[in-house]
C-alpha cells in the first residue's frame, strides 16, 4: 500500500506502480445474490429454448444439463478454494500459460458480450413490447451511461431482485404442482444419439455465469466458505426451479411457441393472466441486472489483461470516477453491434454457449492437470470428466454452429491482435524503490522529538484549502500528518500491484508539507472501496483523527456513487475522531 516507483521515474515516464488495497467486503448472501443475477437468469430462457428444440421430450435433456451443471459447480467450489484472490480463468491459468489464459479471458469476454445482448433482449420479450431489439439497444446504452459513474450498491440491489424473482418462481411452482406432478407429458426422446446430443448442446446455457463467482473471491470475507455457500445456494435454486417448472411446462397440453418467454406463459397459465405482468417485470429486471453485471465483468477482464500488459496500456486509463473508460465504451458498443446483426434469442443462445463453455473448459482442465495443486484423486477425476464433456460440447458447437464459430473467431482475432500490438509497443520503464520489507515507510520529520498524535488526511485530488487546513491542524497540535491519496478504480478485485499514470500532485503536496515544517508522510493507494480503505488505513496507522473534505456533487452523482463520508463514519473505530472540512 505504498508507492513502488521512484519519484525520479515519474517526471520521465508519468507512470508509477502502486500496491493496491483489496478490501474483502462481500459475505456469502450478497455474493449469492450477485451470482444469481448472472447464473440464475438461465431459467428465463433455457426452458423455452429446450422445448423449442425437443418439445415434450426436452425434460430428459434438461436433466442431463442440470447434471453437468452440478458437476461443474462442484469443480468451481474447488477452484474458488484454491484461488482466494481471484479464481477466474485469466487469474488461475496465467501462471501456467499466458497464452491459454488470454484465450480463456477472450472467450469469457465473448460470453459477457452475448450475455448482455441476450439477457436484455429477452427481458423485453418477457415484458412484451414491440421491437424488443430496439428497446434492448436503448437500455444497453443507458446501462453504459450509468456505469460511467462506476458500479455501486450492486449487491443490495441484486439481493432485492433475487428475492422478488424467487418468490415469483415459487408461486408458479406452488400453483402448478398438483397438475405438474400428476400428469406431466414427458415423452421419450426421438431421433438418434447425434440428434439428442445436438439438443443437449443447444441448451447447455445453465452453466453460464458460474465463472462470475470465481472472479469474486478476491472480494469475499472468507473466500472458501462464502464461495461454497453462494454456489450451493444458487445451484439449488437453478436445479429445483428448472425441474419443477420443466414438469409444469410438460403438463400443458398442446403447448407451442414461447421460446422467449416460457416462464411468463407458465405464470399466466397456472396462476392467472394478471400474474404474467408480475413475472414479466420481476424476470425482466433480473435479466437487465444480468446485463449490467456482465458489463462490469467485461470491463474488469479488459482492465486486468491490460494491467498484465496483455492488452494495450490505454485500457488502464480511468475517468474521474475511477472507471476504465475505453473498456466501458468497448463493453457497451459490442453487444449493441451484435444486436444490429442478430436479434433472436435462439441464435444468440448459440453464440452464447461457445464462449462460456470454452472459458470454463480451460479453467477446469488447467486446474485438473496441475499436479502442484493439492487435489484428492476423486476431485481431480471429477474435473477430468467435466473437462472431457465440455471439450466434446465445445467441439460440437464449433462444427455445427458456424455463426458461433465465426463470432468467437472474430473476438479472438481482435483480442490476440491487440495483444500483439501491446507487445510491440514498449511501455516506459518504472524504476522500483528499495524494498521496505513489508513495513510502513518512515515519515519525513524534522530533527526533534517524535510527534505523539497522528492525523490522516484522506483526499482524492489536490485541494489547497483542505490541505492547508490539515497542515495547520497538524502544526498547531504537533501531529504527524499522513496524506492518504486514495485512487479509486471502479472495477472488481484489483491485482496486487498496478501501474497508473500520475499527474505530479504528490510533488505539490510534498512541497506544501515540507515548506510548512511539519512531520508528514504521503501514501497513495488504488482501491475499489474508498470508504473501506480510508477506515482500514486509519486503523492500521493508529490514527487519532481522520480529516475528510465535504463532497460537493450533484444529486445524480450522490445517488450513483453513495456517500464516502457516511461509509467512513460507519467503519471507523470509536476512538478515532472524524473531522469534516466544508
Amino acid at each position: 500500500m505504498i508507492p513502488l516507483a521512484a519519484s525520479s521515474a515519474q517526471s520521465l515516464t508519468h507512470l508509477q506502480e502502486f500496491a493496491t488495497s483489496r478490501p474483502r467486503v462481500l459475505g456469502w448472501i450478497r455474493s449469492a445474490a450477485i451470482l444469481d443475477g448472472d447464473w440464475g437468469t438461465s431459467i428465463a430462457y433455457v426452458l423455452g429454448i429446450g422445448f423449442a428444440l425437443a418439445g415434450y421430450g426436452s425434460m430428459w435433456h434438461l436433466m442431463l444439463m442440470l447434471g453437468l451443471t452440478s458437476l461443474v459447480a462442484l469443480n468451481y467450489i474447488t477452484i474458488c478454494r484454491l484461488h482466494p484472490n481471484g479464481g477466474g480463468v485469466f487469474s488461475s491459468v496465467y501462471p501456467r500459460s499466458k497464452t491459454m489464459a488470454v484465450i480463456g479471458a477472450l472467450l469469457l469476454g465473448a460470453d459477457y458480450v452475448i450475455t448482455m445482448a441476450l439477457s436484455v433482449l429477452d427481458a423485453f420479450h418477457y415484458i412484451g413490447v414491440d421491437h424488443p431489439a430496439g428497446w434492448a439497444v436503448t437500455v444497453i446504452l443507458g446501462i453504459g451511461l450509468l456505469n460511467w459513474f462506476g458500479p455501486r450498491h450492486s449487491g443490495s440491489f441484486a439481493f432485492l431482485i433475487s428475492i422478488v424473482t424467487l418468490s415469483t418462481l415459487f408461486a408458479i411452482i406452488a400453483f402448478s404442482a398438483p397438475q405438474a406432478l400428476a400428469v406431466p407429458s414427458v415423452h421419450r426422446p426421438t431421433g438418434g444419439v447425434y440428434a439428442n446430443w445436438s439438443v443437449f448442446v443447444g441448451i447447455i446455457l445453465s452453466i453460464s455465469g458460474i465463472e462470475a463467482v470465481s472472479n469474486m473471491t478476491g472480494l469475499m470475507k472468507d473466500p472458501a466458505r462464502d464461495s461454497r455457500r453462494a454456489i450451493i445456494a444458487v445451484l439449488t435454486k437453478v436445479v429445483l426451479a428448472t425441474v419443477f417448472l420443466g414438469l409444469a411446462m410438460h403438463a400443458v397440453p398442446g403447448l407451442t411457441g414461447h421460446a422467449e418467454d416460457m416462464v411468463r406463459f407458465l405464470g399466466e397459465h397456472y396462476v392467472g393472466s394478471w400474474f404474467g405482468w408480475i413475472v414479466a417485470f420481476s424476470l425482466g429486471f433480473l435479466l437487465i441486472s444480468a446485463g449490467n453485471t456482465a458489463l462490469n465483468d467485461l470491463i474488469s477482464v479488459q482492465f486486468l489483461m491490460s494491467v498484465e500488459k496483455e492488452l494495450p496500456a490505454s485500457l488502464r486509463r480511468i475517468n474521474r470516477y475511477g472507471v476504465p473508460f475505453i473498456p466501458l465504451i468497448v463493453g457497451t458498443a459490442a453487444p449493441v453491434i451484435v444486436l444490429l446483426f442478430v436479434n433472436d434469442v435462439l441464435t444468440l443462445a448459440q453464440l452464447y454457449a461457445i464462449g462460456v463453455v470454452g472459458a470454463i473448459l480451460i479453467n477446469v482442465a488447467a486446474t485438473a492437470t496441475d499436479r502442484s495443486l493439492p487435489l484428492s484423486k476423486l476431485v481431480r477425476t471429477g474435473m477430468m470428466v467435466s473437462a472431457v464433456v465440455l471439450f466434446l460440447v465445445e467441439s460440437s458447437i464449433a462444427v455445427e454452429k458456424p455463426k458461433a464459430t465465426l463470432f468467437v473467431a472474430i473476438v479472438l482475432a481482435i483480442g490476440l491482435g491487440s495483444r500483439a500490438i501491446a507487445g510491440w509497443r514498449r511501455e516506459p520503464e518504472v524504476l522500483p524503490l528499495p524494498a521496505f520489507g513489508g513495513a510502513r515507510p518512515r515519515p519525513r520529520r524534522r530533527t526533534r522529538k517524535a510527534p505523539i498524535l497522528k492525523f490522516v488526511l484522506a483526499i482524492k485530488n489536490h485541494s489547497d484549502r483542505l490541505l492547508k487546513f490539515a497542515v495547520d491542524e497538524a502544526k498547531m497540535r504537533d501531529a504527524l500528518l499522513i496524506v492518504l491519496r486514495v485512487k479509486e478504480i471502479a472495477v472488481g478485485a484489483l491485482p496486487e500491484r498496478i501501474q497508473l499514470e500520475t499527474n505530479g500532485e504528490e510533488r505539490l503536496i510534498d512541497e506544501i508539507c515540507r515548506n510548512a515544517g511539519i512531520d508528514y508522510q504521503i501514501v497513495s493507494i488504488p482501491s475499489n472501496e474508498v470508504g473501506y480503505t480510508i477506515a482500514e488505513e486509519a486503523a492500521l496507522f493508529g490514527a487519532d483523527r481522520v480529516i475528510l473534505g465535504a463532497p460537493s456533487r450533484n444529486l445524480l452523482e450522490k445517488a450513483l456513487k453513495g456517500n464516502v463520508v457516511r461509509s467512513v463514519g460507519s467503519l471507523l473505530p470509536e476512538e478515532i475522531q472524524l473531522v469534516i472540512y466544508a
